[in-house]
């Protein structure tokens, strides 16, 4: 293992636009931007702007890094070995992410409609159907956070129906809900878990959120010395 992550990290061009999610100490996570630097594989640096690095980074924790390579990403899972300065990090890459383990490591911001919906199965009490029509925050392999007109009366089983890639592509399953939080005007931020969902479906969630972090490394312009 150790040998293949190496000969992966020497392909890796130097000066690679990359992001990482830091832990500190607290339990506190931040995900940065910084640049690649070649060392001797599967060793390698991360140089950070000026005074973005935070203070007391768990030094033991496992970090996830997404690096830009042309048009792709490469997601992998590194030790920090030092903090050189302010702006440096040595690591020491542990091993690659397959996509399906994305949802550990990367939440993507990400608005898409979303419609949630609650079909009780034979007579439950007062428990009726009901509908409700939002928008996404942020979306994972393993659950969304969104924004719905009302509170769900209804925690459990609730088919939820994603138009990912302006509606090319429509991903259902069945969730449940976390958490939810009263905004204004009335309106409620609502996280759901996918707890049912068919493998093709996942993979286009996860497709979709590869996608995503490319298209923001590729957006995003870093300097480094």
């Amino acid at each position: 293992m150790a040998e293949n992550i190496a000969k992966t990290i020497s392909r890796i061009p130097d000066s690679e636009s990359a992001e990482i999610d830091l832990t500190t100490i607290h339990g506190q996570t931040f995900r940065l931007n910084c640049i690649y630097k070649e060392s001797d594989p599967p060793e390698f640096f991360l140089v950070f702007p000026p005074k973005k690095l935070p203070e007391d980074i768990d030094k033991d924790a496992l970090c996830p890094i997404s690096i830009k390579i042309e048009q792709k990403a490469l997601t992998l899972s590194a030790k920090i070995t030092s903090i050189n300065g302010d702006r440096t990090l040595e690591m020491t890459a542990k091993d690659t992410v397959k996509p399906e383990s994305l949802r550990e490591y990367f939440r993507v911001d990400t608005k898409i409609p979303i419609v949630a919906n609650y079909n009780p199965e034979g007579i439950e009490g007062d428990s009726h159907s009901w509908t409700l029509e939002g928008q996404t925050l942020d979306m994972s392999g393993s659950g969304i956070l969104t924004i719905l007109p009302e509170e769900p009366p209804v925690k459990h089983k609730i088919e939820l129906k994603l138009c990912i890639n302006e509606g090319k592509n429509v991903v259902c399953c069945v969730g449940h809900i976390v958490r939810t939080k009263r905004l204004r005007r009335g309106r409620y931020q609502v996280a759901f878990h996918f707890d049912t969902m068919k493998p093709k479906e996942r993979d286009t969630i996860i497709s979709y959120c590869l996608q995503e972090q490319r298209n923001r490394l590729r957006d995003k312009v870093h300097t480094a010395d």
